[in-house]
């Protein structure tokens, strides 16, 4: 779906801006990052918005992906169903790791949803159907495997921040077949992931708002390792 496709939610990617939306989004950093936030903000103001979500998650392409998290995000668990952004990921979004540490801030049932993934060895459905130079601009530059590793090094990463969860990550982490998983993790994206989770943290509190898991305390971070 083309993303002018995505209105209310299409005047986030900002073809009058300088720097893309989803540009502003992928690092959240930088002097344009509030104006993209502020019209996703007006977006969820308007009838029906997880109609627009559920779509923007439903999409191949990795960039309507970061308007949606960011969109979960201000939301602040007031509306909005969280579910969907599980569905991008378990197609091996190219954006995984921002949509993992979104998950981690959004999701009730974050702890549920990483260890199954773990147990299941973060399989991945990457989208079918498309050309392949579609595909590849659409869901970026990697194949099923590396994808799998991507959201392996995501939810390891991010799932370190969660006590209930330490035990989970160190038994897999000990695991040789996760180890040679990770090693084809191209993107280091459970820095990424880290990284992204520190940004919007600051990016968030800026503006007012105070990001923390919901299933409990602030959120903290310490240096990723694979284990």
């Amino acid at each position: 779906m083309p993303l002018s496709q995505f209105d209310p939610f299409a005047h986030a990617y900002g073809p009058d801006l300088e720097v893309p939306g989803y540009l502003q989004l992928l690092n959240c950093h930088g002097s344009g990052v509030n104006v993209v936030l502020d019209r996703i903000q007006i977006a969820l103001s308007t009838d029906r918005p997880q109609a627009w979500i559920d779509g923007i998650f439903a999409d191949p392409n990795w960039r309507p992906h970061l308007v949606g998290a960011a969109a979960l995000l201000l939301d602040e668990r007031r509306v909005l169903n969280c579910s969907p952004v599980w569905e991008a990921i378990d197609r091996g979004s190219w954006v995984t790791p921002q949509l993992v540490a979104t998950a981690y801030f959004t999701d009730p049932a974050f702890q549920d949803h990483v260890s199954r993934r773990l147990e299941n060895r973060c399989e991945v459905s990457v989208p079918t159907g498309l050309h392949p130079l579609a595909q590849h601009t659409a869901t970026g530059p990697a194949n099923r495997v590396q994808r799998s590793a991507k959201l392996l090094s995501s939810l390891m990463s991010i799932g370190r921040r969660v006590p209930s969860l330490g035990p989970v990550v160190d038994r897999f982490s000990r695991d040789p077949d996760t180890r040679t998983l990770l090693e084809q993790d191209i993107d280091m994206s459970g820095q990424l992931a880290v990284a992204w989770c520190e940004r919007v943290v600051t990016v968030f509190s800026a503006r007012g708002c105070t990001l923390s898991p919901r299933f409990g305390g602030p959120c903290t971070y310490t240096e990723y390792t694979s284990g």
